[in-house]
């Protein structure tokens, strides 16, 4: 099982570099030196290429109870650089987990898995479309360039490479977001969900076409429509822009429409 650690018991543990977006990495990682740090002095970024795909481990963590905050200081392993940074919700944003890196790389490295999306992002920038579901095969498990997904699964597609971005453990979230099943099963399937689910040809087509209907299930708006922008009356209705979806137990019972600035943004 993934180690899920909350920001208090980083300590001792080993983190390594994110990628960074290329508009990004000329300006360096959000992280410092210890004195900038404790200052707030945010003038003089560490240096991308001289720290990307380095492992630090966590000296210390001290939290800031006015903000809900925390200082994280850090040591590179191979340099002994002293450095610290200042969380976001929390969370490292500039960071994996090492032992995530490996242990995602060891479970998933030339393996046939299944997305739960509609589009992956090319090596070229170029949005690969795939249908829910459908099998690729992990060639590369890679440090992203995203907080809260910080692994990149690399999976060959018809030939070509594309990326599935993927949080391994609970680690880069904020706890009031975890849930007791694997982070990285938000993201795919182990198996072929059209063979072992049981759903019928018209549930998958509906998902295809990212459209909910009365009697789907909650996975499968989940998979159609993605996390709800909100819910209510514990959980028995969830809300997408202008939609309510109002369920009994786990079954869409009705469908309505409100008043709601916030759009439907349908799985991607």
């Amino acid at each position: 099982m993934p180690a899920n650690l909350t920001t208090e018991q980083f300590s001792g543990h080993s983190f390594t570099f994110l990628n960074l977006p290329a508009d990004q990495q000329s300006v360096g990682y959000k992280i410092f030196t210890p004195a900038q740090a404790e200052q707030g002095d945010q003038s003089s970024p560490i240096n991308f290429s001289e720290h990307f795909a380095k492992e630090a481990t966590v000296s210390k963590v001290i939290p800031d109870p006015a903000t809900k905050e925390y200082l994280v200081y850090l040591t590179v392993n191979d340099t002994g650089e002293e450095l610290a940074e200042h969380t976001r919700h929390g969370q490292l944003s500039s960071l994996v987990l090492t032992s995530d890196l490996i242990n995602a790389k060891e479970q998933f490295m030339g393996k046939t898995i299944y997305p739960k999306t509609r589009n992956l992002s090319g090596s070229d920038d170029v949005t690969t479309p795939i249908l829910i579901g459908s099998a690729v095969t992990v060639v590369d498990v890679v440090a992203s360039s995203q907080a809260r997904k910080p692994i990149s699964l690399v999976v060959s597609v018809n030939g070509k490479n594309a990326i599935l971005p993927i949080a391994y453990s609970w680690t880069n979230i904020p706890s009031t977001d975890w849930s007791s099943a694997p982070a990285w099963q938000e993201d795919l399937f182990l198996q072929d969900p059209r063979t072992t689910l049981g759903w019928s040809s018209d549930t998958w087509e509906n998902i295809e076409k990212a459209s909910v209907v009365e009697n789907m299930t909650k996975d499968q708006v989940l998979l159609s429509w993605g996390k709800p922008n909100r819910t209510e009356s514990n959980s028995t209705a969830w809300i997408y822009g202008s939609k309510k979806l109002n369920f009994s137990g786990s079954v869409v019972s009705s469908i309505e429409t409100i008043t709601e600035t916030a759009p439907i943004e349908t799985i991607n």
